[in-house]
C-alpha cells in the first residue's frame, strides 16, 4: 500500500514495479501451451497520497495487458493492503485429457481452499474477495480436463473459481508462491484424471470438514431487516436473474445476462417505488451471487404478494426474438420452456453449490392446496402482463408459457419469470441495452402489476 508516511523513493519504486510488471505481462506465451486471458489497453491514473497531499501521477497510455483492473479496483491505495480486495489479473490453462494445469496470478498472497463436487464433476477453489480481470466477460477458452471455467463473487467477502471437469480428477499439486519480488503471487493447480471410486472417496473424506452437501453455506447477500411500518403496503419482490459467479447467458455484443437483468430490475424498482401502496424488495441490487433457494426464501420471508424474476436467455436459433412470461409447471408447456427451465435451474450447480433433489411426494396436503391456489394467481398475473405488453414490445409466439423453474416454487407467492428477450438476437440486444426501452417497458410492467393488485389494494390487504 502507498501511504502518506512513505518516502518518494519508495513510491517511485512501487510505480516502477507496476510498469515492469505490465511490460512482462505484455509478452504473450505460445498458444500451444494454453490460453492467456486479459488484454485490454488502459491509461492508468495512479492517485498516491504523499505527505498528506494527493499527487496525481498520470502513467500515460501504458499498454497494460492486465485486463480492466483500473475500472474495477476502487483505488491503487488498496494494493498490498492486508485484508483488502485481491486482484486476479492473469490466468492460463494448459494440458491434455490426462493432466491439466490452471495458473492464476494475484496482486498479493491469498488463502485458498479446494473442494470436489459431483453430478456434475466440479473442482471448487474458494478465495477471499477478489476482482477477476481476465477479460472476455467470464467466457474463457478451456483445455484438457477442464470443460468449463467460471469465476466471480459467491457471497460478501468471498469469491470462487469453478472448474467443470470432463472426468473425475484429483489434485496432484496446489501451490501459491511469490512471482518475482514485487509482492505478486501465482496459484498453480495441477489436476490429473482418476477413477470414479477414488473421486467419490475424496468427496467422502472432505465431507467431514464441510458437511456432506458441499454447500459450505454460501447464500449470497442477506436482505436487511425491513422497516416494520408497512401497514397497508403490498410487497412485490423483483428478482434480477443470475449475479456474481453466475453470469448467465453471454454474448459478445450484449455482455452477460446478469448485467442486463440487473439494469432492467433497477429500472422497474424505480417505477414501482413511485406507487406509495407498494413495498419493493430486490433479491440483489449489485453483482453478487444469490442461490435459487435463497431467492425463493426472500420472497417468502417478506410475505410477498408477487414475485417477478427477470431473465434474458440465449438460443441457437438467432432469428427467435421477443419477450416471454413463464409460470410454474412440473411438466412444461413445450420443449422450449423445458429447455429454458433446465438451463436456469443449473445456476447453483455452475456456481459450485450442491442442489438437493426435489421430493416428489406430497408431504403436506395444505401446502399442495396453497400451491394450486397460487398457481391460479400466477397465471392470472401472467395473462395481465402479456395483455399489457402486447403491441408495445415484441413478444415471442405464444408468449405465456410454463415450466418447472426452481425460482418460481414459493408455494404461497404468485411468481412469474419474465424473459425480456434473447441476447442471441441482435434486435433484442439493442432494445434491452436501451435505457429508454427499459424505462418504457418497466412502466408497462408497473401498469400490469397495479391492474393485478388493484383489488387487493382496494380491500386494504
Amino acid at each position: 500500500m502507498l501511504t502518506i508516511n512513505q518516502q518518494p523513493t519508495t513510491i517511485i519504486r512501487r510505480i516502477n514495479t507496476v510498469v515492469d510488471h505490465a511490460d512482462r505481462l505484455g509478452r504473450c506465451c505460445p498458444k500451444s501451451v494454453g490460453s492467456i486471458h486479459g488484454a485490454d489497453t488502459l491509461s492508468a491514473k495512479l492517485i498516491i497520497k504523499v505527505s498528506g497531499m494527493a499527487i496525481a501521477l498520470l502513467a500515460g497510455s501504458l499498454m497494460l495487458q492486465v485486463g480492466t483492473v483500473a475500472s474495477q479496483a476502487a483505488s491503487v491505495d488498496k494494493v498490498g493492503e492486508s485484508g483488502a480486495t485481491a486482484i486476479a489479473y492473469y490466468s492460463r490453462i494448459a494440458g491434455d485429457k490426462n493432466r491439466t494445469r490452471l495458473v492464476v496470478d494475484f496482486d498479493r498472497i491469498v488463502n485458498f481452499k479446494t473442494l470436489f463436487l459431483e453430478n456434475p464433476n466440479r473442482l471448487i477453489v474458494d478465495l477471499p474477495e477478489t476482482i477477476f480481470s481476465f477479460g472476455n466477460d467470464g467466457k474463457e477458452p478451456v483445455y484438457g480436463l477442464i470443460s468449463d471455467f467460471r469465476y466471480g463473487a459467491i457471497a460478501p467477502g468471498r469469491s470462487r473459481i469453478v472448474l467443470l471437469t470432463s472426468a473425475p480428477t484429483r489434485i496432484d499439486q496446489a501451490t501459491i508462491k511469490p512471482l518475482g519480488d514485487d509482492g505478486h503471487y501465482r496459484l498453480k493447480l495441477d489436476i490429473v484424471k482418476t477413477d470414479q471410486q477414488g473421486y467419490r472417496e475424496a468427496i467422502f473424506r472432505q465431507s467431514g470438514n464441510i458437511g456432506a452437501s458441499g454447500n459450505v453455506a454460501y447464500k449470497g447477500d442477506r436482505i436487511k431487516r425491513q422497516n416494520t411500518r408497512t401497514k397497508n403496503r403490498i410487497t412485490v419482490v423483483i428478482d434480477p436473474g443470475h449475479g456474481g459467479i453466475d453470469g448467465g447467458a453471454k454474448s459478445q455484443k450484449a455482455g452477460t445476462e446478469k448485467n442486463i437483468t440487473l439494469n432492467f430490475a433497477l429500472a422497474l424498482k424505480t417505477e414501482l417505488e413511485k406507487v406509495k401502496q407498494l413495498r419493493v424488495i430486490m433479491t440483489r441490487e449489485r453483482d453478487v451471487f444469490v442461490s435459487l433457494s435463497e431467492r425463493v426464501a426472500i420472497a417468502r420471508r417478506n410475505k410477498a404478494k408477487l414475485m417477478i424474476s427477470i431473465h434474458a436467455d440465449s438460443l441457437k436459433q438467432k432469428g427467435i426474438r421477443g419477450a416471454t412470461i413463464y409460470t410454474l409447471s412440473q411438466e412444461g408447456s413445450d420443449t422450449l420452456a423445458q429447455q429454458m427451465a433446465e438451463s436456469e435451474n443449473r445456476s447453483d450447480l455452475l456456481a459450485g453449490l450442491s442442489v438437493p433433489e426435489q421430493n416428489s411426494e406430497v408431504v403436506d396436503i395444505l401446502v399442495e392446496l396453497t400451491r394450486r391456489e397460487t398457481e391460479v394467481f400466477s397465471k392470472q398475473f401472467a395473462r395481465t402482463l402479456v395483455s399489457q405488453l402486447k403491441g408495445r414490445i415484441p413478444l415471442i409466439k405464444n408468449p405465456q408459457r410454463a415450466a418447472n423453474f426452481h425460482v418460481l416454487r414459493a408455494p404461497e407467492v404468485p411468481s412469474v419469470l419474465f424473459e425480456l428477450g434473447y441476447i442471441s438476437n441482435l434486435k433484442d440486444i439493442q432494445q434491452m441495452n436501451s435505457p429508454r426501452w427499459r424505462q418504457q417497458t418497466a412502466s408497462n410492467v408497473k401498469t400490469a402489476i397495479m391492474n393485478y393488485l388493484r383489488p387487493r389494494i382496494a380491500r386494504g390487504e
